[in-house]
């Protein structure tokens, strides 16, 4: 196993092109830079290949777009975590070239993971009936659909699910299934499905945050690479300049206009039973919610203020900020007809089996009970999961963001939590530079791992999300929205 030498050190282990015919060439001496995307909120893996061309390869291959590339990729002392598409290659889906001189031109290779091409090539027209993550597993292993080979974690999800496909593309159904889902594990509906460098995932944010904190991260004095001397192995200013932020940016803090008009805040639900000729209706409130579902901080505050902003009302009140319209249709027995349950055997059934009377009046009983506690059948019913999923969903996509360079590693992945501390511009009450609210834990949501080749750096550019903040704010006063001062002058024109 190789000695790691300096932080963002890699090893370009394979690249090769494999043409459409099967033809194979070893491209990994003429690479400039490598790419490769990840989303928490995109289907899968981007990415793209810069070469510089002196062999004339786009007429000896030639390239056409329907190449593919195995690609392995290590950072030294870090074998068993490598960025390996050797078994399961990215596919070529476009090819741009430009002249740099008489002899020699800048190819750049846009490639994807082959599920995402599978994906638009197929579509299911089909019935399902079992819960929302075997569906899952069912469209993502099927030959017929997207027939990967990767690795899946799927997080087990609440009822068995009736739902019908109508000739939808697979991450389409995939996806509706992550809008309506619930966790078994903790009721949660903030359902996401990514692909990143180590599978797919079909699993909510709550099973994110019980991974733990995956990495440390200071921008300023505290990771610093100074004194560190490149070819010299030091275990100590390598972990240091691992943690250090080479870049920060902060595009995003709160936009209350937009979480307003997103319904962030707050927001309503009508369901319509055409059948029946009724309807309902239920509300969501940020701050009714907040301590709900588990959040990044054990001790996390709202990422606004629950004061009054006028005589009574809080910024969470206003519940027609946002309307959801959702069709429904509801039997006499409260049941959706998208979902079905699995009813407990009957003690005359049990006794055609050979059973014992008694005997299956006791395992009806038992049975009875532990389907009253955990059953099978979950009512399609969206208020239990419309609101607060849409809340969640729109909070660590436009809530407060950073954006982050740092030395990149092959074990570093979207929707890992890093802890970050971050500098306030002056000095607090307590001497100190680091931030109370803009520290601490954050979500990666976006990665773009960048390997050059010429000088074996491998940086990442990433984007982490915070939902609440880890201190209280003070509240001393309330009505701070300005008042109106007075009747308008209406001016006849």
């Amino acid at each position: 196993m190789a000695e790691l030498q300096f932080a963002g050190e890699f090893s370009l282990d394979r690249c090769e092109l494999i043409s459409s015919s099967g033809v194979s060439a070893d491209i990994s001496k003429i690479i400039v830079e490598i790419n490769i995307f990840e989303d928490i909120f995109s289907n899968a893996l981007t990415g793209s290949i810069i070469i510089t061309d002196t062999n004339n390869l786009v007429d000896n291959m030639p390239l056409l777009g329907q190449e593919y590339i195995s690609l392995k990729i290590t950072t030294p002392s870090m074998n068993e975590d490598a960025i390996d598409f050797t078994k399961n290659v990215f596919c070529v889906f476009e090819i741009s070239r430009t002249p740099a001189g008489n002899s020699s031109e800048i190819i750049e290779l846009k490639i994807c993971s082959p599920e995402l091409l599978r994906n638009h090539r197929t579509r299911i027209s089909k019935a399902y009936e079992e819960t929302a993550d075997q569906i899952v597993k069912s469209i993502m292993e099927n030959e017929k659909y997207l027939n990967t080979k990767k690795d899946l974690f799927l997080e087990p999800t609440l009822g068995i699910r009736k739902i019908l496909s109508p000739s939808f593309h697979p991450f389409h159904l995939i996806k509706q299934l992550t809008r309506e889902s619930m966790s078994a594990k903790n009721n949660s509906p903030h359902y996401l499905f990514f692909e990143n460098i180590k599978g797919f995932h079909f699993r909510s944010v709550q099973s994110l945050y019980e991974e733990g904190i995956q990495g440390e991260y200071h921008y300023g004095d505290k990771g610093t690479d100074e004194g560190y001397i490149k070819g010299v192995s030091n275990a100590g200013k390598l972990v240091q300049s691992y943690k250090r932020i080479l870049q920060l940016a902060i595009p995003s803090k709160n936009n209350s206009l937009f979480d307003i008009k997103g319904g962030m805040l707050g927001s309503k639900l009508i369901m319509h039973d055409i059948y029946n000729k009724k309807y309902q209706t239920s509300t969501f409130s940020y701050f009714d919610d907040h301590d709900k579902y588990s959040r990044l901080e054990e001790s996390s505050s709202p990422k606004y203020n629950n004061v009054l902003i006028d005589d009574e009302n809080t910024v969470g009140n206003f519940t027609d900020s946002r309307i959801h319209l959702h069709p429904t249709s509801i039997t006499k027995n409260d049941v959706d007809s998208q979902y079905m349950k699995l009813p407990p055997p009957t003690v005359d059934e049990l006794v055609e089996q050979g059973v014992d009377r008694g005997l299956a009046r006791a395992a009806v009983a038992e049975e009875e009970k532990r389907a009253e506690e955990n059953p099978d059948y979950m009512s399609n019913r969206a208020d239990k999961w419309l609101l607060q999923r849409q809340q969640r969903i729109h909070e660590l996509s436009s809530g407060m963001i950073i954006n982050m360079t740092v030395h990149g590693n092959t074990t570093l992945t979207v929707g890992q939590v890093i802890d970050v501390s971050l500098p306030t511009f002056g000095v607090d009450h307590e001497g100190t530079r680091i931030s109370k609210h803009q520290s601490g834990l954050y979500l990666i949501s976006k990665v773009r791992h960048t390997f050059d080749v010429l000088t074996r750096n491998h940086t990442v550019s990433l984007q982490a999300t915070k939902d609440s903040y880890p201190i209280e704010f003070e509240s001393k006063a309330s009505g701070q929205e300005p008042k109106p001062g007075g009747k308008p002058t209406v001016y006849q024109l």
